[in-house]
């Protein structure tokens, strides 16, 4: 009979033990709270092994230049603080081993053998995985354990919730029209403009460009793709990397889908204690002790987010 059962492979460590503590816990904790595309799209900077409070220092200088002098007359600075308060978070998820053992993983297997570490190493990226997903969403949106995120702390996008946000002191600007695809040119054009007017000096930071949700970037995408000019261009068919006035986009999923905000990554701050030895990752054999047949799951973690520079950007948007 032939076997159609798929098999997965894994790029994972061989997992040895089933307590992964500290640093050993690193490439798990570490994983799971950078896997969201806002990250590995280099939009926000992360920086690890804090327990609690993350605090970012900035340093902003007047104009340098003065008069010749003989006398020494210091330009005026002012050292700024930015605090990250991390939030405490604990996954549990509880696997029962009898639901296994009809697919590709239970192959070979005695039926009340332990699970090989194929299965609990399929377990923990799956674990990093869905926290990834549930970290994009929360570090923009806020709300539920999470806290305060960068446009909200409630996970609604008004007035209220915004000024609650990590973006709270960043410029506003209204967008006149809802976003659509018909209308997303002119959404960007109003930010860029805010951008020209208000906060200029962050153009020309490194990577300074513009963010927003998939939803948003495909309206950018299906936009460009029936403008004549871009078609002319010979760029129609590639979507991948679109900037605009020649800026890069950064796609983030978890963002609201009526936001585009404009500021640059060094700015946006992911804080968590990977590399602290405060974090934990277990698989504990639960059937082994009180007679189910369950495995289960233990991630411990903690993390924030924070702007470095709390007035460094701009956010357009549309509340409903």
């Amino acid at each position: 009979m032939k076997n159609n059962l798929k098999k997965y492979e894994f790029a994972n460590p061989t997992i040895g033990a089933n307590t992964y503590a500290g640093q050993l816990s690193l490439p798990y904790v570490s994983a799971a709270v950078k896997a969201n595309l806002t990250v590995t799209g280099g939009g926000v900077r992360t920086i690890d092994g804090f327990n609690s409070k993350a605090v970012i220092s900035n340093l902003t200088v007047a104009d340098p230049l003065g008069a010749a002098s003989c006398t020494f007359n210091p330009t005026d600075t002012t050292i700024g603080e930015s605090v990250i308060t991390l939030t405490d978070f604990n996954v549990n998820i509880q696997y029962c081993r009898g639901t296994v053992y009809d697919t590709w993983i239970g192959q070979g297997m005695d039926r009340n053998g332990n699970l090989p570490q194929e299965f609990e190493a399929f377990v923990l990226e799956t674990l990093v995985a869905n926290v990834g997903q549930a970290i994009e969403t929360e570090m923009w949106q806020g709300g539920g354990n999470w806290g305060t995120g960068f446009l909200s702390n409630d996970g609604s996008f008004g007035t209220v919730s915004f000024g609650n946000g990590a973006m709270a002191s960043f410029a506003t600007q209204e967008l006149s029209e809802n976003p659509s695809q018909a209308n997303i040119l002119k959404n960007l054009n109003e930010v860029y403009s805010k951008v020209v007017s208000d906060k200029s000096a962050i153009l020309s930071k490194p990577g300074f460009g513009f963010y927003m949700s998939q939803q948003m970037y495909s309206y950018y995408a299906m936009k460009l793709g029936t403008e004549t000019t871009y078609q002319a261009s010979g760029a129609a068919g590639t979507f991948t990397g679109l900037t605009f006035m020649g800026y890069p986009i950064y796609i983030c999923p978890g963002m609201f889908n009526d936001a585009i905000v404009a500021t640059y990554p060094e700015n946006l701050v992911l804080a968590s204690n990977a590399r602290s030895d405060m974090n934990e990752v277990r698989i504990i054999p639960a059937y082994q002790y009180d007679g189910s047949d369950n495995i289960n799951v233990v991630m411990k973690f903690a993390a924030g987010v924070g702007c470095g520079v709390a007035a460094d950007g701009v956010v357009g948007y549309n509340f409903a």
